[in-house]
């Protein structure tokens, strides 16, 4: 679990970018943060006469879901790092593009597909399970792409709509907040599918003392990252409540106050603290924002409106691949795990334990009644109005036209309906 300013797996919310922001722009120094200790779980029972204080945070935050006290420590925000560093007046200036790593042995050819590079949103984490196991059992092959390159995110990386807008990347996966912010200032990106059906955003209080319901929150002490205040006042907006309804105290992304007692609850995600804190011997109540009328997709998949246009083939049979990575890895989450832990993530020596739960509850998001009869990565109409209708609360504003193109996904169901069902 990452403790300081690191979040899940690869979620960018509706109050990870600010309105403000404006695509593209260089990363403020701000947006740096220095390391804090993590969260070590041998030492929370005497957390009470130890335990930090949480202090304000007026940077972004980014949960992931790596296991921190195995994996590598991260001391900067994970997509709330935008590093475009281009110019909208003078246009797309060429960036150079994180590590990437070719897996396969071909190269680009000029009568098929050519190699595919693919910019992930983070690091080698199980939050990109399903293209691991598309690469492994060889399904980019299958679909006409001799070779893939998986460029990864991470705190230095550049931003995979950078990387789309330059050319070093031709597929990756986004956030609908960074892709409005882009498009507000000259880009045109559209959302072609979307893995979360849901958001990972919750309130974490422990089974002794639990929040379950919205109203439950009245008279509460919750620990909240200032970057999420936004997401949380119009989660509360939409149930009724105002801030004021509750105590809300500064959040570092460390459940030590939590533990300590020093704070009812904390608003993280669900593939984060709850899962650290179940590894270390407690037991967390859960309380989804998705399951209490706020509604909201993430985990993108991005294009441009000019790829969507000029270069359909290829984006479908990526999202092809990726759909039967994505579905052999519901059918078995341990394949996607153990494949981030020993051969992608290898150097970051994560642990299965926390790998493979992290994908079971990456999976909870993913597998929904919705993508069950339609299909992964699909979004239903009803769907992206009620994104749009999230993100305007958050004060990101936009709409479904300027947002999402399912055209390609359409068009992969139709010519393969095998792949709708999920195993």
């Amino acid at each position: 679990m990452r403790t300081s300013s690191t979040r899940p797996c690869i979620w960018d919310g509706p109050s990870r970018t600010p309105r403000s922001t404006r695509w593209p722009v260089s990363t403020p120094a701000s947006r740096t943060m220095s390391p804090s200790p993590a969260f070590a779980p041998s030492s929370l029972p005497n957390l009470s006469d130890s335990a930090r204080s949480p202090t304000d945070q007026t940077t972004s935050k980014d949960k992931t879901m790596t296991d921190q006290r195995n994996g590598p420590g991260g001391t900067m925000s994970r997509r709330g790092l935008l590093g475009l560093g281009l110019s909208t007046t003078a246009g797309f200036a060429l960036a150079g593009c994180g590590a990437s790593t070719d897996t396969g042995s071909g190269t680009r050819t000029g009568g098929g597909l050519g190699q595919l590079d693919y910019a992930f949103s983070w690091l080698y984490d199980v939050t990109q399970a399903g293209p691991y196991i598309a690469d492994t059992r060889g399904y980019y092959k299958k679909v006409g792409f001799p070779s893939v390159k998986f460029i990864p995110g991470g705190p230095s990386a550049v931003s995979v709509l950078t990387q789309l807008a330059n050319g070093t990347a031709q597929f990756g996966v986004s956030s609908p907040t960074e892709i409005v912010a882009a498009n507000q200032n000259g880009a045109s990106f559209r959302v072609i599918g979307a893995l979360y059906q849901k958001t990972p955003s919750c309130i974490v209080s422990l089974q002794s003392n639990p929040i379950t319901t919205p109203a439950g929150l009245k008279g509460k002490t919750i620990a909240v990252a200032n970057a999420d205040k936004p997401a949380v006042e119009a989660f509360l907006a939409v149930n009724g409540l105002k801030a004021s309804d509750m105590k809300i105290v500064p959040f570092q992304y460390d459940p030590a106050p939590l533990v300590a007692g020093q704070v009812d609850g904390i608003m993280d995600y669900s593939t984060n603290s709850p899962i650290s804190l179940k590894q270390s011997g407690h037991d967390p109540a859960v309380m989804m924002f998705a399951d209490f009328n706020y509604a909201t997709i993430t985990q993108t998949y991005v294009a441009s409106t000019d790829q969507i246009s000029k270069n359909r083939k290829m984006l479908k049979a990526a999202l092809r691949a990726d759909i039967m990575g994505w579905r052999a890895n519901i059918a078995d989450p341990e394949e996607g795990a153990t494949l981030a832990v020993k051969k992608y993530g290898k150097s970051l020596k994560y642990s299965l334990e926390n790998q493979l739960a992290c994908n079971k509850a990456e999976i909870v998001l993913i597998r929904t009644p919705d993508t069950e009869k339609n299909g992964v990565l699909t979004v239903t109409e009803a769907l992206q109005k009620e994104t749009v209708a999230t993100l305007g609360l958050t004060g990101v504003d936009t709409t479904t036209d300027k947002l999402f193109d399912m055209s390609l996904l359409a068009e992969v169901y139709e010519e393969h309906p095998e792949l709708r069902k999920l195993t």
